[in-house]
């Protein structure tokens, strides 16, 4: 079995090197490909429970590049942790993912995935009944 296994891993291996052979890495070790699509897609706010803390779900504005979300009564806004979708193979920064304080609007810059395009988000957080 643990033969198998290992057998399948370098199978798969070869695989994703095989297919990903024709594209740079960048400083992140992330692929740099030709898309050109950069846009935020979803937004989600977790609290200390990892749980997302957003009534509903938040209005992303690709045209403005703004992100406005309502958080439930009672959330801490000063200890959250932001995560986002974006178009395949784009990246954000600041990385998304770490704990950080919202009780002030943020800004995030979403990065295509050849890097040539950029947009920076501003990212408004409110509490319901704030």
């Amino acid at each position: 079995m643990k033969n198998l296994i290992k057998i399948t891993s370098v199978i798969l291996l070869g695989l994703f090197m095989a297919t990903c052979g024709d594209y740079p890495i960048d400083d992140r070790n992330l692929l740099i490909t030709d898309n050109e699509e950069c846009s935020m897609t979803v937004f989600e706010l977790l609290g200390p429970d990892h749980r997302n803390t957003l009534i509903g779900t938040a209005v992303i504005d690709n045209d403005n590049n703004t992100v406005t979300a309502v958080a439930k009564f009672g959330t801490n806004l000063k200890h959250v942790k932001p995560r986002c979708s974006v178009e395949i193979d784009c990246i954000v920064t600041p990385m998304m993912g770490e704990w950080v304080d919202f009780t002030q609007p943020r800004q995030y810059t979403v990065i295509s995935g050849n890097r040539k395009i950029q947009k920076t988000y501003t990212v408004t957080v409110t509490v319901q009944g704030e």
